[in-house]
């Protein structure tokens, strides 16, 4: 009995994963025809062709869209994890007048939708003369969940280790870097994916912030391909694979890290 229901909870399983990766299977095969029927499933090694991707590749503005979603990605990474860690640690390990009432009051921005505050932000910016530039789709990609992921994190750190350092001399700065940072990786390996994955896929703010195509980032580039071409689901296709395809190898690369973080600090505790 114990063995069917095993066999059986496997295939569900099996079921579940193949549901999951059909879409991404039909966009890569859709990719390689060239179709207007969504609905065209017909597949042989004759019709299959990597013009799309020729076509795409060729032109002028993909590199650029890819470039510019390159820097802003790994650029908001690196802001996101600055900010994040430092406030983390002020409000878990600094005794400061108002910490939990400031935190309390970060953590509730968490409740408002970002589109609320899209046309504040888009003012803010446009008033500083931020328009079209790196600064206003990389300054506003923080948020009170990373602060809030990296202050639970660093919360489990026993206060014996800071005030050991602290007795050695080391001050705030040199603690966060020498003794937190090195016991909270798995912490900010998990805010980088889903740091870059938000800021490789986000396509509102960039839409309403650039006007050049210089400064545009490659979620827009299917948007662009719709109105500069014929309808084309293989074309389409392509560029959403394009689009794709890095944050998903930027995933898989700091997940085996993650995991190993994950348990190392199992075996630790």
């Amino acid at each position: 009995m114990k063995k069917l229901s095993h066999i059986l909870g496997n295939v569900v399983l099996l079921f579940t994963a193949l549901l999951c990766i059909l879409p991404f299977v039909y966009m890569i095969l859709m990719s390689l025809k060239s179709t207007l029927n969504a609905y065209d499933f017909s597949f042989t090694l004759s019709n299959l062709t990597f013009a799309h991707y020729q076509n795409i590749l060729s032109g002028g503005t993909i590199g650029r869209y890819f470039l510019n979603s390159v820097i802003v990605a790994f650029a908001g990474v690196a802001l996101t994890l600055f900010t994040s860690c430092t406030a983390g640690f002020a409000f878990a390990k600094l005794k400061f007048k108002g910490n939990n009432k400031i935190f309390l009051l970060l953590i509730l921005t968490m409740m408002v939708p970002s589109e609320v505050i899209l046309v504040p932000l888009y003012i803010v910016v446009r008033g500083m003369g931020w328009v079209n530039t790196f600064k206003a789709l990389i300054l506003p990609l923080p948020t009170a969940f990373g602060v809030f992921i990296m202050r639970q994190a660093i919360l489990g750190i026993p206060d014996e280790l800071l005030e050991s350092a602290r007795i050695d001399g080391a001050s705030n700065l040199k603690i966060l870097w020498s003794v937190i940072l090195p016991l909270v990786k798995s912490a900010m390996l998990t805010l980088s994916i889903f740091t870059f994955i938000g800021a490789w896929n986000n396509f509102t703010w960039p839409l309403i912030i650039t006007t050049n195509d210089t400064m545009r980032t490659l979620p827009l580039a299917l948007t662009t391909m719709k109105a500069q071409y014929d309808v084309d689901v293989g074309l389409s296709m392509a560029c959403a694979v394009i689009t794709f395809l890095p944050p998903f190898i930027f995933y898989l690369l700091l997940q085996s890290k993650f995991e190993a973080g994950v348990a190392l600090n199992g075996l630790k505790g």
